[in-house]
């Protein structure tokens, strides 16, 4: 208790530190964006020995929550990585997150440390997957909204309804991350199953910034070119998951120094 009440203005600026990592930097305002709360507990602890982390130090903060999240770094044995973690990061390092040897922990437990393509199709994912591109491309994130009509749903770009029945493509081709993208609640409903090339021209013309949804600058400019063929499909589709992949493995896979 002593030790606790001498060094609880060090903790209470480490947790305010963690308040504005968690509003500023990730964004986080919804429950469906997280798959552990235990995976903060590290943040805490490295912030408490470090505080005031630079931009270059925050960027890998964030790489561990979003390696965390996406990994299930938590999803077993939480006390023991927990405290596994404390010896790594609950330390004076400079001022750098110790990312080389957390991966090396979490490696050694049979953990995936690296996001790959073949995570980004992961239906477990999606949410945490297109909330971390809105975030990077918006600056904020889509469930930051107070009305629960605004509260974002995943919706097909190319809608699920006319590819199953008109093009005949099977669920993998349709639930393609490059064909999902987050819309709120109730332009959701009051979009059914309009094709892309319509919608987003009259989205266009009425103001709104498609490129943040569409990705692609040359589908952006030219709603017109999302054309309901297979091959005008999977052509926009790949292209918008490559985007999304160049994206999602800068923010989770960051070259350490």
């Amino acid at each position: 208790m002593t030790a606790i009440n001498t060094n609880w203005a060090k903790a209470e600026q480490a947790f305010q530190e963690l308040r504005d990592f968690l509003k500023n930097d990730l964004k986080i305002y919804a429950d469906k964006v997280i798959r552990s709360y235990n995976s903060f507990i590290p943040l805490f602890d490295f912030l408490y020995n470090n505080p005031k982390p630079n931009e270059a130090t925050r960027t890998l903060l964030k790489a561990y929550h979003y390696k965390a999240q996406l990994f299930g770094w938590y999803s077993q044995g939480t006390d023991t990585v927990v405290n596994a973690l404390h010896t790594i990061v609950g330390k004076p390092s400079e001022g750098s997150f110790p990312m080389t040897e957390v991966k090396e922990y979490f490696r050694k437990r049979g953990s995936a440390t690296e996001l790959t393509r073949a995570h980004m199709n992961e239906t477990r994912l999606r949410f945490i997957l297109l909330n971390q591109v809105y975030v990077d491309q918006m600056g904020t994130s889509p469930f930051d909204v107070k009305f629960k009509g605004n509260d974002p749903h995943v919706d097909h770009i190319y809608p699920q309804s006319m590819l199953r029945s008109k093009m005949g493509l099977l669920s993998a081709d349709i639930n393609h991350l490059g064909n999902l993208r987050f819309m709120g609640a109730t332009d959701n409903i009051r979009k059914r199953a309009e094709l892309p090339a319509e919608y987003f021209t009259r989205m266009k013309s009425g103001g709104m910034d498609i490129t943040k949804h569409l990705l692609l600058p040359d589908y952006a400019s030219d709603p017109k070119k999302l054309a309901f063929d297979v091959a005008s499909y999977k052509e926009f589709r790949d292209l918008r998951f490559e985007r999304m992949w160049d994206i999602l493995s800068t923010t989770t896979n960051p070259e350490v120094s």
